[in-house]
């Protein structure tokens, strides 16, 4: 049936590696990054990775029964490991501080980089320290069309009163004479 081949031969397995397989065999959910950090089984999960990703839902993929760490991705790629608050240790807690430190000092300044783009590109156009003039001119024609006194009288010209039987005292007159 298999022509002399094998089953090997036809279709050749493929080893895993053990880390992949596990990963394989976690329990998967979506969570959205909190303040504290991945809400799962009542603990708060940090990570360096998910620092600055707050409102953002991730997968994660843990054990079941063992509540040490979970796996978190963004987009179906491996983002970080992250641990329970309780557990970490004071050189994990320092040096997550230190990193929440670093990203914050990042964030200001693009906040400042992007101030001062704004202040270039919006300023005024005159650099002589005259006063900021209109830069967009509404066409005569335009500016008189809009006006109050020009929708008023369009509206006069159509308004009509004989359905009402109110004729003008000009009309009135005429028909005496």
């Amino acid at each position: 049936m298999l022509d002399g081949r094998t089953p090997l031969a036809e279709a050749p397995l493929h080893r895993i590696d053990a880390d992949k397989l596990r990963h394989l065999l976690l329990a998967g959910d979506e969570r959205t990054i909190q303040k504290d950090g991945i809400h799962l089984g009542g603990h708060a999960y940090v990570a360096s990775g998910i620092h600055g990703r707050v409102g953002q839902v991730v997968q994660i993929r843990y054990m079941p029964h063992d509540d040490r760490s979970i796996e978190v991705y963004l987009g179906g790629k491996h983002l970080c490991t992250a641990l329970p608050t309780g557990t970490l240790t004071a050189e994990q807690t320092d040096a997550f501080r230190l990193q929440q430190r670093d990203e914050a000092a990042r964030l200001g300044r693009e906040c400042r980089r992007a101030s001062r783009q704004a202040r270039r590109e919006l300023a005024p156009m005159t650099g002589d320290g005259a006063p900021a003039t209109e830069s967009r001119l509404v066409a005569d024609k335009v500016g008189r069309g809009s006006s109050r006194q020009a929708l008023d009288a369009a509206l006069r010209a159509r308004s009509s009163t004989s359905l009402l039987g109110i004729t003008s005292i000009t009309r009135n007159n005429e028909r005496l004479r």
